[in-house]
């Protein structure tokens, strides 16, 4: 439906607000915006299954947050009730549970446990949006491993999803009902098999393809040759980096030193790229849409970028000592609903 590229800008664009703010309302409205996406776009995907596992690991992970930060912090005014003295050691570390319960505690816990949920949920909308064939595809060409890797690890939850799927729909046909904890064995021994049976043909069917099997001198003497000179270039950008912080009297110097480590990194990457060959059997097309969701998610960047420069406290929210509304900008809270621009220029459900 969108570019690859499209779908990259709309996760940095939601992404982006969870790392720079801990506003509440910024975070509520930057989490509607992404289910929104999902609940019109996303449920025809047959990955949809993963996001519902996201949304409970995400609210179980909000509910922790909320409940474990105001036993652990006494800081707050505002004392909501006061529990008994308990000190437990974790690794070997007392940690004092209980005392003080703050209504400040309680509300940076919730606060940081909607950041931990809004950063899943955006990863599982992502997954469930986003063309894996095509994502592989527009990995630059000397990461053409690591792109291997990468598509088997995304792909790596739905595929559980649909072999749990699958387990349980045989057991329920020959009568196994789950009724507690100790039913769970009959479904993860054949979870299990299933994985390394999957694990075995995949590595089989690589094997085949002859997957990493180029390993003659020559191609092992260019391969040695070429990360001395990956190892050379990012010595040449950390000691540019040293040089401009802390001998700042000489910093053309370190200029000179990051600026060519910077070259000789580019120059050795594009290299390695020319290396591999790569063939397109249909592109993809950059139509109007992706160009107006593109620019929202632009846009929403350099709005959030431009408040953390120039106005940090804007984004800034602190419930301590005393729990006060947090501040709304009404531009913040648009750029938040980012997220929600390709549903707006989606085509009709039936082109």
């Amino acid at each position: 439906m969108y570019h690859t590229t499209t779908w990259l800008l709309w996760l940095l664009a939601a992404l982006l607000p969870t790392m720079l703010t801990r506003n509440p309302l910024y975070l509520i409205i930057l989490l509607l915006a992404v289910a929104v996406a999902y609940g019109t776009i996303g449920r025809s995907s047959p990955l949809a299954t993963s996001w519902d596992l996201f949304l409970r690991v995400g609210l179980s992970l909000a509910a922790f947050s909320t409940l474990i930060n105001p036993l652990t912090v006494h800081y707050g005014d505002t004392v909501l009730l006061t529990l008994p003295h308990l000190l437990v050691r974790v690794g070997g570390i007392p940690l004092e549970l209980g005392g003080r319960i703050t209504l400040e505690a309680l509300m940076y816990g919730l606060v940081n446990g909607l950041s931990l949920m809004a950063v899943l949920l955006i990863f599982a909308t992502f997954n469930v949006l986003v063309d894996h064939h095509q994502l592989l595809r527009s990995i630059p060409t000397f990461l053409h491993q690591t792109g291997v890797v990468l598509s088997i690890s995304i792909t790596f939850v739905p595929q559980m999803m649909a072999s749990l799927r699958e387990i349980r729909e045989a057991q329920i046909i020959r009568g196994h009902r789950f009724r507690g904890i100790r039913d769970l064995p009959p479904l993860f021994m054949p979870l299990l098999t299933s994985g390394l049976e999957q694990a075995i043909q995949l590595a089989e069917s690589m094997e085949a393809r002859g997957f990493g099997g180029d390993i003659s001198p020559s191609r092992r003497k260019q391969g040695l040759a070429r990360k001395a000179l990956i190892a050379l270039s990012l010595f040449g950008l950390l000691s540019g980096m040293f040089w401009c912080g802390y001998l700042p009297t000489a910093r053309w110097i370190g200029i000179a030193l990051g600026a060519s480590g910077f070259l000789l990194l580019t120059w050795t990457l594009r290299s390695l790229g020319r290396r591999v060959r790569r063939s397109r059997y249909r592109r993809e097309l950059w139509r109007r849409r992706d160009t107006l969701v593109s620019a929202a998610s632009l846009a929403s960047l350099a709005l959030f970028t431009l408040f953390r420069l120039l106005d940090g406290s804007a984004l800034a929210f602190s419930p301590y000592p005393h729990l006060t509304p947090p501040a709304f900008n009404p531009l913040i809270g648009l750029a938040s609903l980012a997220p929600v621009a390709p549903v707006l220029t989606a085509p009709p459900r039936g082109r």
